[in-house]
């Protein structure tokens, strides 16, 4: 009864302050509305490409291209031929990003009798990253054709499900959702800090109420404050274009797993701040650096450590975040559900569950004894 009345309080401080109410809701929804403004392209792009053909006699190359097709039937390619003279508008074209790639086919000579083809393209923009996988196969069929070998390999991509993401927002969404909830770290800070700064350790003492009392109270606030981010974010998500294919519920379940880690980081924080200031200034750095490393916001390369129970684990598998982040996109952006999930929530779990640990011992041992 006591740590339920503490986090009531907990709960009313956070809803008179604007600031608390800006940092773990409002702050997200403007990161989720960047997402889709920047990120909302159907995953499945007809990629407008030049091709400049040095020798028009010569259309096996972009007879090709046209010929192109996805799974569902929608083409690969719009590609606009043109001559050696037109390249500087091809490369503007290719600058401005009105154009995924160029191509240019030259004919073979007498020292050379293979013909040369030539993809130009921004190595970092994303949509020529994957065109060119498509183009480099299919100017390898042409050419084993050409060559009359018969053809070993054939490369078909197929979506795994009707259930798969539609467009990139699909994949970022949940991303969005894992910062939202890491926004808990420097709201415990803040809040913890405060109370290390208005001495209510000292005058616990004299009351009935206990420090484990107040500390439960806080962590029953700031998970109820986890369950309402889930929410918000995933009908914020909806009204945005998301395609949901799971299930809300198990979304809060491995929202308030990652929130367990979460408010152990913040009593961390909270123990050597001078201030709460100070508190959800360095919690906040604590929170950024893990939705980056967790790979929230962009894929990062996969640096495997082991093997475990046949799952690869990485190097910023440390983080409770990482899992909870691959947990809640393959829940909503797949429509996979506990079972499928049951490793990366087991270790979202265990994870969290370490933190949060070590959040109240470090807080016993810093704060308490003192």
């Amino acid at each position: 009864m006591r740590a339920l009345l503490v986090a009531r309080k907990s709960l009313l401080e956070m809803a008179r302050e604007p600031q608390l109410l800006g940092l773990v809701l409002l702050m997200p929804l403007i990161f989720l509305i960047i997402t889709v403004l920047s990120y909302n392209a159907p995953l499945l792009v007809t990629h407008p490409i030049w091709v400049i053909n040095t020798e028009p006699g010569d259309t096996a190359v972009v007879d090709a291209l046209l010929a192109e097709r996805y799974a569902n039937g929608q083409p690969t390619f719009d590609v606009t031929v043109a001559l050696m003279a037109d390249r500087p508008s091809a490369e503007q074209a290719l600058k401005e990003q009105t154009a995924t790639a160029l191509l240019i086919v030259e004919p073979g000579n007498s020292q050379e009798p293979m013909r040369s083809v030539t993809i130009l393209g921004d190595a970092l923009y994303m949509r020529f990253y994957r065109a060119s996988v498509i183009l480099n196969n299919v100017v390898r069929q042409v050419a084993e054709r050409e060559a009359r070998q018969p053809e070993i390999v054939r490369v078909v991509e197929e979506p795994l499900d009707p259930a798969s993401p539609q467009t990139e927002f699909d994949l970022y969404a949940p991303g969005i959702m894992i910062f939202a909830l890491l926004m808990i770290i420097p709201q415990t800070a803040m809040l913890v800090a405060r109370e290390i700064r208005w001495s209510t350790l000292h005058r616990l003492r004299l009351t009935r109420l206990r420090a484990w009392d107040l500390l439960t109270g806080i962590s029953l606030a700031q998970m109820a404050v986890a369950v309402i981010q889930v929410v918000v974010m995933f009908v914020a998500a909806l009204a945005m274009g998301f395609h949901n294919h799971g299930s809300l519920l198990l979304a809060i379940v491995v929202g308030l797993a990652v929130s367990f880690s979460a408010i152990g980081m913040g009593l961390i924080v909270a123990c050597f701040a001078q201030n709460d200031g100070q508190a959800a200034n360095a919690a906040s750095t604590v929170a950024m650096i893990q939705v980056f490393l967790s790979g929230s916001f962009y894929q990062l390369p996969s640096i495997t450590m082991f093997t475990l129970a046949g799952h690869q684990i990485d190097l910023f598998d440390i983080f409770p975040a990482t899992h909870g982040f691959l947990a809640l996109q393959q829940v909503l952006s797949y429509g996979v559900g506990l079972r499928q999930i049951g490793f990366r929530l087991a270790a979202t779990l265990i994870l969290s569950a370490f933190y949060f640990v070590v959040g109240i011992t470090v807080f016993q041992q810093l704060q308490m004894k003192n």
